[in-house]
């Protein structure tokens, strides 16, 4: 029996059968490597394609966070800005309404200085009248009109 199995194994037709599926069995192999790494290739570029869109998010909240603090700190600033001119403005009022008072008191003093001056000069001209009246060639009154005469 042994020799029967060995000459079915040295037979030309074994050869080719043996032969024909051992390279259907290399082309099946090669052709499960190609998927494989057709496969491998395809999940890799997934891989890295899910990686770019990650750092892109990323870098996209970046910036959104970055724009969103440089409002926030406008805000901020021009808020601030806006109470120091608030504290400024009642600042300037309060100088002002002192001032105000000042202001009417100089005047006041000023008016009754004139007001004195008036009455002064009122007084004056009732004594020269006075004068005028009792002297009757007093009038006109000389005045100078050269500094030499």
């Amino acid at each position: 029996m042994g020799q029967a199995k060995q000459a079915k194994n040295d037979s030309p037709l074994h050869e080719q059968c043996t032969t024909i599926s051992s390279s259907n069995q290399n082309e099946n192999f090669v052709e499960i490597e190609k998927e494989k790494t057709i496969a491998l290739i395809n999940a890799w570029e997934e891989n890295e394609k899910a990686k770019a869109q990650t750092k892109a998010y990323k870098e996209l909240c970046s910036i959104e966070t970055w724009e969103n603090n440089m409002k926030t700190s406008l805000e901020l600033d021009l808020k601030k800005m806006e109470e120091n001119s608030e504290v400024e403005k009642a600042e300037y009022s309060k100088r002002f309404k002192k001032k105000i008072p000042e202001i009417e008191k100089i005047a006041e003093a000023k008016r009754e200085k004139i007001e004195k001056l008036k009455e002064q000069k009122s007084i004056n001209l009732k004594k020269m009248s006075e004068k005028l009246s009792a002297t009757p060639n007093a009038y006109p009154p000389k005045t100078k009109t050269c500094g030499c005469f």
